[in-house]
C-alpha cells in the first residue's frame, strides 16, 4: 500500500525557532536557535539539550549579534558529552555551527564560513 502524501499536512510542527537575548537552556526540540548578544543583553550562554536524549539529531546554530565584549558562548549540558574539552565561544556576528549528537558526543560538523576565493585560490603565476 502506498503512503498518504496528504495525512501528513495536519501534523503538528515539533521543531522551533528561538532567537534569545538572554542565557538559554535548550530542549531536544530547539532545532534552530539564533542568538543574539549585544550591549543591551550582554554575554550570553547556550547549553546544548542532554546528549544522550538529543542522539540522531542536528542542532543549527548561527550568531546574530556578538562581539568582543559581548560574546555567546556555546556550552554541553552540565559535562555530560564525552571528551567535551572546552566551551565554544564566538566573538562575531554571523558565526555558525551545526552541531550533532550521537548519543555520547557532541560532534561540531560544522562552523565555517568560506568565500570562493578561500576553497580555490588563484593562481600565482
Amino acid at each position: 500500500m502506498l503512503e498518504d502524501k496528504f495525512a501528513q499536512h495536519d501534523k503538528v510542527i515539533v521543531d522551533k525557532f528561538h532567537d534569545p537575548e538572554a542565557s538559554y537552556i535548550m530542549t531536544v526540540r530547539d532545532y534552530v536557535l539564533r542568538p543574539k548578544a549585544n550591549a543591551g543583553t550582554g554575554p550570553i550562554t547556550i547549553t546544548l539539550p542532554p546528549v544522550a536524549e538529543a542522539r540522531g539529531r542536528f542542532y543549527s546554530i548561527l550568531v546574530r549579534e556578538a562581539d568582543v565584549v559581548n560574546s555567546v558562548t556555546i556550552t554541553d549540558n552540565n559535562s555530560d558529552s564525552e571528551c567535551w574539552t572546552d566551551d565554544v565561544v564566538y566573538y562575531e556576528s554571523c558565526s555558525p555551527s551545526l552541531w550533532y549528537s550521537d548519543g555520547l558526543y557532541w560532534h561540531m560538523v560544522g562552523a565555517f564560513r568560506f568565500t570562493w576565493e578561500d576553497l580555490f585560490p588563484k593562481p600565482q603565476f
